[in-house]
This record gives C-alpha cells, structure tokens and sequence, in this order.
C-alpha cells in the first residue's frame, strides 16, 4: 500500500492538487452526458418535452441552493412578524417581506385593456417557444431523411 501511494502519479495525489472547479466538472461529466443524450435522442421524443425535462432536472439539481434560501426566508419573514407586532420595529422597504408578500398575494389587474394585454402577451410567447420546438423537430426529420 505504501508503494502505491508514492508513486508520483497516484490518483489519490493528483486529487489533493486539483482545483475547486476542476472537481465541480469532473463530477458534472455524468450529468452533461446524459443531458446530450437526451437532446441527440430519436425524432418521436419533441423537442419541448426535452426542454421540460431538463427544467425539471435543473430545478432539482438546484434544491440544495433552493431550500436554504427558503428557509432563511421563512425564519426572516416570522422575524418581521414578531419585530412589527411585538417590539414596534419598522423596517425599510427593501427589506420589507411581508408587505411584498401580501401585495403579491393581493395582486390583480384592474384594467381589462392591460389584462388582455398580458394574456396575449404570454399567448405570444408560449406560440413563439412552440413554434421554435416543432421547427426544430422538422428540421431533424428532414435532416434524417436527408442523410439517413
């Protein structure tokens, strides 16, 4: 064991002397590989449920990050609660959760003109986001039939 471990080259040694984000891609290979499986997958597989699925698989590689910054919000809004209920305390308006939390709660749009705005506008853009997926989706066929 002891050989092993001077030999210059050892893994064990070569580990200690790579940086932070040399070890971040060496662990992201798997991941990165099996993202470019899924987009290289055969045509029946659409374009837009790719996109979903790599949401999906973001969003939970992000949970670690995700789930610390919820609850410190969590502990940070009951903080407010109790310092503006209890102690008077009045906090600025950058820091003020709660009053943004119950304005976001309490939202709506008032005027009819702008509420059709908004939906034709989401509208627009959920056609547009479509649209690029099936040209993709053809493009591939065509491109399979070409070279295929």
């Amino acid at each position: 064991m002891r050989k092993i471990w001077k030999k210059p080259l050892h893994k064990r040694k070569v580990w200690a002397n790579i940086s932070w984000a040399g070890r971040l891609v060496y662990y992201m290979q798997p991941l990165v590989e099996h993202l470019f499986d899924i987009w290289l997958q055969q045509l029946p597989f659409p374009t837009i449920l790719k996109c979903i699925y790599t949401c999906g698989l973001l969003f939970f590689l992000l949970l670690p990050i995700l789930y610390p910054m919820m609850v410190l919000g969590l502990y940070y809004a009951i903080f407010q609660y109790v310092g503006e209920t209890h102690w008077d305390l009045v906090f600025p308006q950058n820091w003020d959760l709660l009053s943004a939390a119950t304005y976001l709660w309490h939202f709506q749009v008032t005027n009819k003109k702008y509420l059709l705005f908004v939906t034709m506008y989401i509208e627009r853009y959920r056609v547009i986001i479509t649209a690029i997926s099936s040209t993709v989706d053809y493009m591939r066929m065509a491109l399979c039939l070409v070279f295929g």
